[in-house]
């Protein structure tokens, strides 16, 4: 009996052993996701409250104050134009004149700068979505495009050719007469080509310019057309330029049409050519002059030389004239 009673007894101090060790051990293991619930929640509300800030200053009408309450610049440019913008694949970092733009840009803002890469035809729709504030990627301002977008000032000027095959024997746009030229999706190249030739050609878009110099390599397209600065990065042992340049292509950066995110990029622009600071990037970046404007003729300044050399016989026989009708009115 006895021994019954102790055994209850010593199942009730078990018992209440356990009970005891299982809050302690439940209110341990709370402590720390609740201090994670405390950390996440509170990063929430910095994440919300940075939201709204941008929100407000959005729908205030000011993108640069967006931009700066969101801390970070969403800037679109290309990954495989060399010099210009290029994801390198042993840094996994973008290089070249566009992307350092974009460094500069933020660092002017006072944020971060975030890079998508952008092909020729989502320039334009990525700015419209929102999903960039602004895009420099070898966009070409044209007429057409400035209906939809701002443009900076040109911080570069391109032209176009083509890239052929060494023994393609094409050497002008003309020899194209009956053949394939890859071009980029979205490009001008078809529109600059034809007002330059009369030539059947056919032109093939690629989704980018690595798959166009693909099938200029694999024989399917026979040129290769794009601006002369892009082109050269796809240059090798077997592939050359055609003689013909043609179409300066000056790049600008764009911006949703309207926002005073445009005037201000577009003084950052204009105050950076001034400096010399756009000149040290395309120094910097190996970037070699592709357009040059043509050479002035002479013609106006013969006409200039012809009109001096006239003027002075012209007044020598007007002198000469009045002093012989002095004479005979003597």
């Amino acid at each position: 009996m006895k021994k019954l009673e102790w055994m209850k007894k010593m199942g009730v101090m078990t018992l209440a052993m356990a009970m005891t060790a299982g809050m302690l051990t439940g209110c341990g293991s709370s402590s720390e996701p609740a201090a994670d619930s405390a950390s996440d929640a509170s990063s929430a509300e910095t994440d919300a409250a940075t939201d709204d800030a941008a929100t407000d200053a959005s729908d205030a009408g000011s993108a640069v104050e967006a931009i700066k309450a969101r801390g970070v610049l969403h800037y679109g440019t290309e990954d495989s134009a060399l010099g210009f913008g290029y994801l390198n694949p042993e840094t996994n970092e973008y290089e070249g004149l566009e992307a350092d733009l974009g460094r500069l840009i933020a660092q002017e803002l006072g944020v971060d700068v975030e890079f998508t890469t952008v092909v020729t035809n989502t320039r334009g729709p990525l700015i419209d979505s929102g999903d960039v504030d602004m895009v420099a990627a070898t966009f070409t301002i044209t007429d057409e495009r400035k209906q939809s977008y701002d443009f900076t000032e040109p911080y570069y000027v391109d032209a176009q050719s083509v890239l052929v095959n060494k023994d393609s024997g094409l050497k002008t746009i003309d020899d194209f007469d009956g053949k394939k030229i890859a071009m980029s999706a979205g490009g001008t190249e078809k529109d600059s080509i034809s007002a330059i030739t009369d030539a059947n050609i056919e032109f093939v878009e690629f989704a980018d310019f690595s798959e166009a110099k693909l099938a200029l390599t694999a024989g399917t397209v026979d040129g290769f057309a794009a601006d002369s600065s892009i082109l050269q990065s796809y240059v090798d042992d077997d592939t050359e330029f055609i003689e013909t340049k043609f179409s300066p292509q000056p790049y600008g950066i764009a911006t949703k049409k309207g926002s005073d995110l445009s005037a201000y990029v577009n003084e950052l622009v204009q105050k950076w050519l001034e400096d010399g600071t756009i000149d040290g990037l395309i120094e910097k970046n190996g970037i070699q002059p592709s357009y040059e404007e043509p050479a002035a003729t002479e013609e106006p300044a013969a006409e200039a030389t012809d009109a001096a050399t006239e003027e002075p016989a012209a007044e020598a026989t007007d002198a000469a004239t009045d002093e012989a009708t002095d004479e005979a009115a003597e």
